[in-house]
């Protein structure tokens, strides 16, 4: 099937959702002020399992899954639940515009490294020339030649680094559920047991307290929890679906520049000369590898 044949919808609806998970990385600078990032994502899987609830029964799904469907969605919530926690201790830690772009631009390469790797997918030059392009580009926005191990560990990028690593292996595993399960069905177990999982190492802390907090935790944990995971995250899954794992990362090329101007506008961040050149390389690093995949069948 050819690239224009692609419902138009789903583009929109990609669109949007990238738009979502670019503020996300603000939404998780403000919430990191509050609590522990323990507490803070599993309140976030939380909700978004409860909001999934009237989205699947809108949608007609069935909540129920066999068990060759629970074989994809346990791995699955241990990975988003590694790459949330990643998420929330690098925003902590460091720049919430760094991580907008380290983990969106790194995520497509990194599914792609995987891709070959285990599933012996065929690369070009031009997957190659990506590949150099995207870790150069990495490397001037981390300005990792200035630092140290510890030191990327202090400043949270190595926690970015991490993330990207994590949600690449998750992309691969909700690209291949789909014979199983539906798109729908694997968010809500995903994000349910994740929740579980959260709720284990949360026990000894009080997890209740953020019924104290200001309007300024909720309207930012709306955003995260009902924007990115539920309708962003939901929406990739729907993606990697129907386009293939590989397509669908590409559109993640969108979120660095939403994630920029929603850092600065909204939290005053600056905007470094290095994270300007460093995101436009590795940018263009996943456009080189998406165009060089443009003729492949979308998965059904």
């Amino acid at each position: 099937m050819n690239k224009s044949h692609f419902p138009i919808l789903l583009y929109i609806l990609m669109i949007l959702a990238m738009a979502t998970w670019g503020l996300s990385w603000t939404n998780a600078k403000v919430l990191s002020d509050y609590g522990p990032s323990s507490v803070v994502a599993f309140w976030r899987f939380f909700f978004s399992s409860i909001a999934m609830i009237p989205v699947l029964w809108l949608t007609g799904n069935d909540f129920r899954v066999t068990r060759q469907g629970m074989k994809y969605i346990f791995p699955g919530a241990v990975f988003i639940s590694l790459y949330n926690i990643f998420f929330f201790v690098g925003t902590d830690r460091g720049s919430a515009s760094v991580g907008g772009i380290i983990v969106p631009t790194f995520n497509p390469v990194i599914t792609f490294i995987i891709s070959v790797l285990l599933l012996k997918q065929v690369f070009s030059r031009k997957d190659i020339m990506g590949l150099v392009l995207g870790f150069t580009g990495g490397v001037i926005v981390l300005q990792a030649w200035t630092l140290s191990l510890e030191q990327m560990i202090a400043n949270g990028n190595m926690y970015f680094i991490c993330a990207s690593i994590s949600w690449g292996i998750m992309s691969i595993i909700s690209g291949r559920s789909h014979g199983h399960v539906s798109t729908l069905s694997f968010s809500f177990w995903v994000y349910t047991i994740s929740a579980l999982i959260y709720l284990g190492v949360t026990w000894n802390k009080d997890i209740f307290l953020i019924f104290t907090y200001d309007w300024i935790f909720w309207v930012n944990m709306f955003f995260l929890s009902a924007g990115a995971m539920v309708f962003g995250t939901t929406v990739y899954f729907l993606a990697t679906t129907r386009l293939g794992p590989e397509k669908a990362s590409a559109f993640i090329f969108m979120v660095p520049v939403t994630a920029l101007l929603f850092s600065v506008l909204l939290i005053g961040e600056r905007l470094e000369v290095t994270t300007m050149i460093g995101g436009i390389m590795t940018m263009t690093a996943v456009y080189l590898i998406n165009k060089s995949h443009a003729r492949e069948e979308p998965v059904d």
